[in-house]
């Protein structure tokens, strides 16, 4: 180790400035090898005479001149160099010194002789601070330390202790110096490496680049990897000759090429130290090939052995089956194999196919069985029957009994698990399938079978006579006994296992209601623990069904009838799970429903017309779905529709793969969805709600289809779901689920709680699969059953009990031999395993172990999981307040209302609209809460009536029983007897012979006609063959997207109105006709849903499309002069009170109306924000959670708008009762209010009309909406004012009309104005219209008038169209009948004579004709007094007749009556009438 003193000598800058540029400094080298004379030399004196010392020449010619300072002086003067006395100072040339005497001197002159003698180098570096001079001590460890020279610079910057860098120095110029010129730097010796070799780090042997006795002696230098340097360990650091390396550096040359040698040919037994990283790569990958070699002889080795060992165990096999099993025929199936060229395992193989020849014969039948026993030597028919135990079940013959079921346990279960000691839960499972309704005779119990077990107790089922069929066929006829049109079977299974054990099968008549359901249940049970199986094989746990409603009635009193007892060991394990239901049956029974029946309903929901309403009232629906699915890059349009609407609703990989969509969509869409800020306002809120549907699906999905999902976390999901659905429910009830689906998903979480539980008790070291709590084992049976029938379901009784047999001998060669079971497509649950149909106990890759699972704790992790989903909707917190809720000992997931009360199982409780198998979707039917706004009358087609008479003429009659066995083409009978069985000579003689039985025949008219025969044609005689197609045998079947229009264009289509999209329209509510703004859910076209319309076909006025909505929530703007009044929506929807079925307690619901389609006027509001909204109240807007987003709409687009679609209603003629009337929760939320509580947009006609249609007199004029209590007198002056072209002080909002405006609104034109009158001869004028503005008045005094009521325009007969005849001869007067006749306004008589009586003159308009009648002018004259009242200027007044006095108040002329006029609705007056007068000049009628 080399160590270093350095020995300083610094020299100053005199002129040093901070502010000069950043340091130049190097550092040198420096080899001096001549005398440095501390003398100045003469030769080295300036130009300026001043003697230049050796250091300062010495200085200058190693230093370049521009890199020294301004100025620079030695830290020492002169003096110090040159002293005063010489020969005292300076060293003695004579005298020789050691080199620790010279380190001790430290002078100059000493260190320079240590320099001379190799022991120092010179280290020069420079910068701002001056020039130091540093000698570097180069030693042994044994040198000893030396002090180091006191010389010091002065300190006149911070940066003297930079660094300082290497460079060459300069040594060409020597002029300056006396001594010799300095020598180069070493730079050590290049190496030389062959080109044919890997480079020289690679092979470089670092091992020895150490300090030891084997180190290598020079040193390596990489900075350069193409060039290597190395050094000598002993180099001097620098050489006389540029380029050229020291005498100890050129030493290692024979080093180099030693490595090189090594490298190029390395022994193979040369030491690891000695070689480079190269050679021990090389040296690993050799080891590495050498082990692979050895593993692959090592498996070869290993196969070879297996080989061995498989046909030393098929050799073991082969003997094993030769002498445990009486193999039939086994020569010929030996013999046959070997002539093949099978192997050994080949002919075991063959051996044990023939051991399962029962699949061939189960499937097959007879004839295969045959078949392959004459080809392949399997067992014949014989020997199946000789050797084998098929499976049999005991029919049900009348009611159910004891002995039925015990002997079917007995047969059935507890035979078949002799070897198996383990105690299993037990699930119980019902089910029907298919049954041809039609009576059988069963040979061994001599007895009729096909009968429902529910009253077949009224018959007796032994034919012993003729007459005996006759009373059967007659009772069946009378309706006392039905014929089994399905049948009931109760299957067993127990937990953990895939084998299914039937244990009942018995006709239904489907007429079973909860009682008889439950005493069939209880039975079932009481016969299982009756027989001892629940003590050897297992309690019964559960009771599993589908969704039918009488079964969940009836499960519902069995099992949910008895808290769980404190005393129970479950109560340790379940008390402590807020808001499960605890209630059970006896021993703990509970109820379940299969989940892939829930998947299919859930689904049926989804995709229903009316959808599922969530968060704060939002539908979603299949024609938002279909708009939004289409976002998902592996779905376009055409298969989101096949997926939502299937043509087979049964499909359960169908229905998870739409759930799946459902949750991959919504986990697509967190970037939109958290977008606060997102313009497509309606897209964000349905996003909101579908997020939270896939919560809700995603829960329920995965704890069943996620084979890497935890016990623990199957029910973290499983209690997410309980909270998120029991939260929702408790919001909306029917609208978010129907009651009866709510009831079983919730019934099966809880029963999968309970299961568990009861495993742990049993055994806490067993796993549990959730996929054991269902009910499919029995639906697969009835798929073996139907593929042993050639896949058809049509069987008689006794057909499906052969079939239920086979099926369970088919399952057990499956369990045997799982690869040659194909599955059930209909029952698969996804192909998320590839080669796997469906998912069972041995796939599931996740601990299901039940002590691994703490259920309390995962059900409170669920819990807090639906918290979190929840707080990020727009329900309200108290709805999700779970602590608080479940404190109510009667509230739980199963009783979300509290009170006790169960939803799903109430009698009054309507058919569940999703329960498949009702078709998907179904036509269209809006909820009970959906308000409809209908067309009139004439524009609803009439329904014609289709005559149902048929003609019976073509029909063949029935054939009696003796035509029947006379057109039977054999007989009955069997072949010639051998020998007579009876002994009276007078009966004919039975058949005797194997396979014949006398029981199995009856005597009818001296001829045996055999039993099966006499139910054929007496009792079967009505007999119709069910459909083959499955969904035609479903009750109240409807073809699958009938009601569906899958080609109704596309959603990207231009000019279309979506699902989804917001629209006005106008509806009724306190009394008041006003806009409301609602969104879409569905439109109809025919009563065809659709995704989309066209908007012109929308707008059609004679269109029969509908569209139905959510009536939204709308806030108003604080008014200001600066801005105009804006409606913003606030996330909610408008909501009615509903009352909840079967309690005192209502709820809740939005308000959804259906609106024909020309009244619908699509918007496209305006986005917003909050956050730019000062004049609203941020509270109104809770529901959006934290949303910036929003619409708005401007008050003014609102009214026009309104008007616009009244006008449209106006046209349509839409009676005001058709409108739908809404009564919302809060009376303030609609109509639509201003701050001052009055409605903001209403349609002011259609609110009078309203008012008028109630009975109510109207008030506020259709003309200038100003309130009125007079409404004939008010629009009498619009009337005047308009004939005499006089302006009004007021606007009018429409004017009046041009032809004989109407005295009570003052249009013209509108057929519902007419008016007609009647005058009797001695009675009051008697009118009629249909206007809404009439009202009643006196028409004595409307017809004088009055100060105060100064109008006269009354209703008047016009005398001139309808004179009055002349008496009769001999009479005063002549009778006439009373009609009635249309009337002409006081207002508008001068224009009706000019244009219906041309002759006569009108004055002011038609001088020239016959003068007016004196009683047609009395009754146009007008007074001053109206005339004044209209603000008429008198210029403008009416003329006054010939003859007459002048004008004045009618109120003096109260006693002048014109004939036949008197006041309307008054007493009959007894004064007579009289005559016309004679006609008279006429005179100017207005000016």
């Amino acid at each position: 180790m080399i160590r270093l003193e350095w020995h300083a000598h610094s020299f100053g800058s005199s002129s040093f400035d901070d502010s000069d540029s950043d340091n130049d400094s190097y550092q040198t080298d420096l080899d001096f090898r001549s005398h440095l004379h501390r003398y100045p030399s003469n030769e080295s004196s300036d130009s300026s005479g001043q003697a230049q010392y050796h250091l300062d020449a010495f200085l200058e010619s190693v230093v370049a001149r521009e890199d020294l300072p301004d100025a620079y002086e030695l830290s020492v003067t002169p003096d110090d160099f040159v002293p005063s006395d010489p020969e005292s100072e300076s060293l003695d040339q004579h005298t020789e010194y050691d080199d620790e005497e010279l380190l001790i001197l430290n002078t100059p002159d000493a260190l320079y002789q240590l320099f001379l003698n190799d022991k120092l180098q010179v280290w020069i570096s420079t910068s701002k601070c001056g020039v130091r001079l540093a000698y570097i001590r180069v030693s042994t460890y044994g040198f000893p330390m030396a002090a180091k020279n006191k010389l010091s610079a002065p300190r006149n910057a911070q940066n003297d202790n930079v660094p300082s860098t290497r460079s060459s120095v300069p040594s060409n110029d020597t002029s300056a110096l006396l001594a010799p010129p300095a020598g180069c730097d070493c730079a050590g010796l290049t190496v030389v490496w062959p080109d044919d070799l890997r480079p020289f780090a690679m092979l470089f042997p670092w091992e020895r680049y150490h300090e030891g006795p084997d180190s290598l002696p020079f040193l390596v230098d990489l900075r350069t990897p193409s060039r290597p340097q190395v050094r000598s360990k002993r180099c001097k650091s620098f050489t006389l000759q540029e380029g050229v390396p020291c005498h100890e550096c050129a030493k290692i040359a024979h080093h180099i090429t030693h490595l090189a040698d090594t490298a190029q040919n390395p022994k193979s037994h040369t030491n690891y130290r000695f070689l480079g990283l190269a050679h021990m790569q090389d040296l690993a990958k050799a080891y590495a090939n050498q082990t692979r070699q050895l593993k692959l002889q090592g498996l070869n080795d290993l196969r070879k052995y297996m080989t061995s060992l498989t046909q030393l165990d098929d050799y073991h096999h082969l003997l094993m089956a030769i002498s445990e099993q009486d193999i039939p025929r086994l020569r010929q199936i030996i013999n046959v194999a070997l002539h093949n060229g099978a192997s050994v395992r080949e002919i075991v193989n063959k051996l044990e196919d023939a051991l399962e020849a029962t699949l061939v014969f189960r499937l097959g039948g007879r004839q295969l069985l045959f078949a392959l026993n004459q080809s392949l030597g399997l067992p014949s028919i014989r020997t199946l029957h000789t050797r084998c135990t098929f499976t049999t079940l005991t029919p049900t013959i009348g009611p159910i009994r004891n002995e039925q079921l015990d002997e079917n346990i007995c047969s059935v279960v507890l035979s078949s698990r002799t070897n198996i000691t383990i105690l299993r839960g037990v699930s119980l499972m019902v089910d029907e399938i298919a049954l041809e309704e039609m009576v059988v005779h069963l040979g061994r119990y001599n007895k009729i079978a096909g009968l429902c077990w529910k009253h077949s107790h009224v018959v007796d089922h032994v034919l012993h006579t003729y007459e005996s069929a006759i009373t059967i066929a007659q009772k069946i006829q009378d309706g006392d006994v039905h014929l089994g049109k399905e049948l009931t079977v109760i299957g067993v299974a127990c937990f953990g296992e895939d084998e299914l054990y039937p244990i009942l099968a018995a006709p239904t008549c489907k007429t079973e209601d909860a009682r008889d359901m439950e005493g069939l249940l209880a039975h079932a049970i009481e016969r299982w623990n009756a027989t001892g199986a629940a003590s050897v094989i297992g309690p019964v746990w559960s009771f599993a069904t589908d969704g039918d409603a009488t079964r969940r009635a009836a499960g519902h009193r069995l099992f949910l009838k008895n808290p769980l007892s404190p005393d129970s060991e479950l109560y340790g394990i379940l008390g402590n799970m807020p808001g499960l239901n605890t209630m059970t049956g006896d021993a703990e029974v509970t109820l379940n429903f299969d989940f892939k029946h829930i998947f299919k309903r859930f689904c049926t929901l989804i995709c229903s017309p009316s959808g599922i309403v969530l968060n704060n009232g939002h539908i979603i629906n299949s024609m938002m779905l279909v708009r939004y699915l289409v976002w998902l890059p592996t779905y376009d349009e055409t298969s989101v529709i096949k997926l939502l609407h299937p043509d087979d609703s049964q499909d359960v990989p169908r229905a998870i793969e739409l759930m799946q969509a459902i949750v991959n969509f919504s986990k697509s869409q967190h970037a939109l969805l958290n977008d606060s800020f997102s313009s497509d306002v309606e897209t964000h809120a349905d996003l909101m709600s579908i997020t939270l549907l896939s919560h809700i699906i995603e829960s329920i999905l995965m704890p069943f289809i996620n084979t890497k999902l935890l016990l623990s976390k199957q029910v973290h999901h499983l209690s997410c779901y309980s909270h998120l659905t029991f939260t929702i429910f408790c919001v909306h009830q029917r609208s978010f689920m129907p009651f009866q689906l709510y009831y079983d998903t919730q019934t099966a979480v809880k029963n999968i709680v309970f299961n568990i539980a009861k495993q742990q008790v049993l055994d806490r070291n067993s796993p549990f699969f959730l996929g054991d709590c269902r009910d499919d084992q029995l639906e697969l049976m009835f798929g073996r059953s139907h593929m042993i029938g050639g896949h058809n379901s049509r069987c008689t009784y006794s057909q499906a009990l052969d079939r239920l047999g086979a099926a369970k001998d088919i399952d057990g060669v499956f369990k045997r031999h799982p690869e040659l079971d194909p599955g059930h497509q209909r029952l698969s649950l996804g192909k998320r395993i590839e080669d796997v149909d469906h998912i069972n106990q041995q796939m599931w890759r996740g601990d299901i172990i039940c002590g691994h699972c703490d259920l309390s704790s995962a059900w409170q992790r669920g819990c807090e999981i639906a918290l979190f989903i929840l707080t990020s909707s727009q329900i309200d917190p108290i709805n999700y307040s779970f602590a608080e809720l479940f404190r109510d000992p009667g509230t739980d997931i199963l009783r979300p209302l509290g009170m006790n009360k169960y939803f799903g199982i109430a009698e009054e409780d309507p058919d569940n609209s999703s329960c498949v198998p009702n078709p998907l979707p179904a036509p269209v039917s809006m909820p009970s809460q959906v308000l409809e706004t209908m067309m009139p009358d004439s524009e609803a087609g009439e329904i014609q009536v289709a005559d149902m008479s048929t003609e019976d003429d073509d029909e063949e009659p029935m054939l009696t029983f003796e035509e029947a066995l006379t057109t039977e083409c054999v007989s009955d009978v069997p072949g010639t007897p051998s020998h007579h069985f009876p002994t009276d000579p007078s009966i004919p003689a039975l058949v005797q012979g194997p396979g014949i039985r006398a029981d199995d025949y009856l005597l009818y008219k001296d001829r045996w006609i055999h039993k099966q025969t006499i139910c054929r044609l007496v009792i079967n005689k009505e007999f119709i063959s069910k459909s083959f197609n499955r969904l035609e045998r479903v009750r109240g079947y409807t073809k699958v997207n009938k009601r569906i229009d899958m080609c109704a264009g596309r959603i990207t289509d231009q000019n279309s109105f979506l699902i989804g999209d917001v629209f006005l329209t106008i509806l009724q509510s306190a009394r008041t006709i006003s806009i409301a703004i609602l969104r879409s859910i569905s439109v109809t076209l025919n009563d065809v849903s659709r995704s989309l319309i066209n908007t012109t076909s929308l707008k059609a006025c004679h269109t029969t499309a509908k569209v139905t909505g959510q009536l939204l929530a709308l806030m108003l703007t604080v008014p200001s002069p600066s801005s105009p009044l804006l409606f913003l929506w606030n996330g909610g929807y408008i909501k009615s009170r509903s009352a909840i079925p079967g309690t005192t307690e209502s709820t809740e619901r939005v308000v959804i109306v259906s609106v024909p389609s020309f009244l619908v006027e699509p918007i496209n509001p305006e986005p917003t924000y909050i956050r730019l909204h000062e004049d609203v109240n941020s509270d109104d807007f809770l529901e959006i959670q934290g949303g910036q987003s929003m619409w708005q709409v401007s008050h003014g687009s609102l009214q026009a708008a309104c008007e616009i679609l009244w006008m449209k209603a106006v046209e349509a003629k839409l009676p005001l009762k058709s409108i739908a009337c809404i009564t919302p929760s809060d009376a303030k939320a609609f109509p639509y209010q201003l701050f001052d509580g009055t409605p903001a947009v209403v349609s002011v006609e259609a609110c009078n009309l309203l008012a008028a249609s109630e009975g109510k007199r109207i008030t506020i004029c259709p003309l200038c909406e100003a309130k009125v209590p007079n409404m004939r007198s008010h629009i009498g002056q619009h009337i005047l004012c308009a004939l005499t072209n006089t302006p009004e002080s007021v606007s009018l909002k429409e004017p009046v009309g041009s032809v004989l405006p109407c005295g009570f609104c003052g249009r013209s034109g509108l057929p519902e104005c007419s008016i007609t009158i009647k005058v009797p001869a001695n009675g009051p004028p008697v009118w009629e219209t249909k206007c809404a503005y009439q009202h009643t008045f006196k028409y004595r005094f409307a017809e004088t008038g009055s100060k105060n009521k100064p109008c006269r325009n009354i209703p008047l007969k016009c005398l001139l169209c309808h004179p009055a005849l002349p008496p009769e001869p001999g009479k005063s007067i002549r009778r006439s009948p009373v009609v009635s006749v249309d009337a002409i306004w006081c207002y508008n008589m001068p224009n009706h004579i000019l244009n219906g009586h041309e002759e006569y003159s009108v004055p002011g308009h038609r001088a020239s004709g016959v003068p007016l009648p004196a009683a047609v002018w009395d009754s146009v004259k007008l007074t001053d007094l109206e005339q004044n009242a209209a603000q008429i200027p008198q210029a403008h007044w009416q003329v006054g007749h010939k003859g007459d006095k002048e004008n004045v108040s009618s109120s003096k002329s109260r006693t002048r009556k014109h004939p036949g006029l008197e006041l309307a609705a008054s007493l009959p007056s007894k004064r007579p009438h009289t005559v016309v007068q004679p006609l008279q000049s006429s005179r100017t009628l207005l000016a």
